[in-house]
């Protein structure tokens, strides 16, 4: 039963019960919905109540549809702070989630304007590229694209990086990485994208653009991955200033106030 009384429609009422069994757990990811007959018959309303409802959950990101097969519990959003210098790979394992990584190729290859610009190489120098498909809780979540100055492709080449986290590898060699700089823009999947993400060509994606350095300030590292927009963010923690400075303003504009108010005071000369 729907909830008696309430001003909400139905579908909305059908939608926030099923979003309730999804938070709590009740219906666990990549397991099946109960089929829009079940739904009809356990909450008492029409398949048009149903279809609606359920399209609102896929819109949101907590069900999806399979064709042929029936509509499934999403994998849960994966969200990630942006404070911290970490590998595709190694966030997701520091999170304790199970990943796999796929090798689509490794190599020399002629390096994009881009790549050549963060990695500050010449026009015509090769780099050593590392394209890697992860996947997390046994469903595609990013396509990452790393490139590499040549000398450091020598350092990796005989890497496993299907087992192997990149940057812990390089610091194994000795390379001490200290910092990053982060581009976060939105896109929409290309054909060979969504072909590797399982998602529909044109679907939203985050596009993660990344310069790694080593201490010096020598660029090591220039990748760009490709996240299911559906499935990943990230989140930023924000203050306004300082907790010490939280009232400065204030008492800076009243301080002004006060000196315009303050009446200008003559000393009689001396005779």
């Amino acid at each position: 039963m729907l909830y008696p009384g309430s001003a909400k429609p139905l579908y909305e009422q059908l939608k926030d019960i099923l979003k309730q069994k999804i938070t709590a757990g009740e219906f666990k990811p990549g397991e099946a919905l109960p089929g829009e007959r079940q739904l009809m018959e356990t909450y008492a309303v029409s398949r048009v109540t149903v279809r609606q409802a359920i399209a609102e959950l896929v819109t949101e990101g907590l069900l999806y549809r399979q064709h042929g097969k029936g509509t499934f519990v999403a994998p849960q959003r994966i969200e990630r702070p942006l404070a911290r210098l970490l590998g595709v790979a190694e966030e997701l394992t520091l999170e304790g989630l199970e990943v796999e990584i796929e090798v689509i190729k490794t190599g020399l290859q002629k390096a994009t304007p881009e790549a050549c610009q963060e990695l500050q190489l010449t026009e015509n120098e090769p780099v050593f590229c590392v394209t890697r498909l992860i996947t997390a809780a046994h469903q595609p979540l990013l396509l990452d694209a790393s490139y590499f100055p040549p000398a450091i492709g020598q350092v990796l080449q005989n890497t496993d990086f299907s087992r192997d986290l990149i940057y812990t590898q390089l610091e194994l060699y000795g390379y001490k990485i200290s910092n990053g700089r982060q581009r976060i823009s939105t896109s929409r999947a290309s054909r060979e994208e969504a072909r590797h993400l399982q998602c529909r060509a044109g679907s939203p994606v985050l596009v993660v653009k990344r310069t790694t350095y080593v201490e010096g300030g020598l660029p090591i590292d220039y990748s760009r991955a490709i996240y299911r927009g559906d499935r990943y963010e990230y989140h930023v923690d924000l203050q306004r200033h300082p907790l010490s400075l939280e009232n400065k303003p204030l008492e800076l504009e009243n301080k002004k106030v006060k000196q315009a108010n303050r009446k200008p005071v003559f000393m009689r000369p001396r005779r």
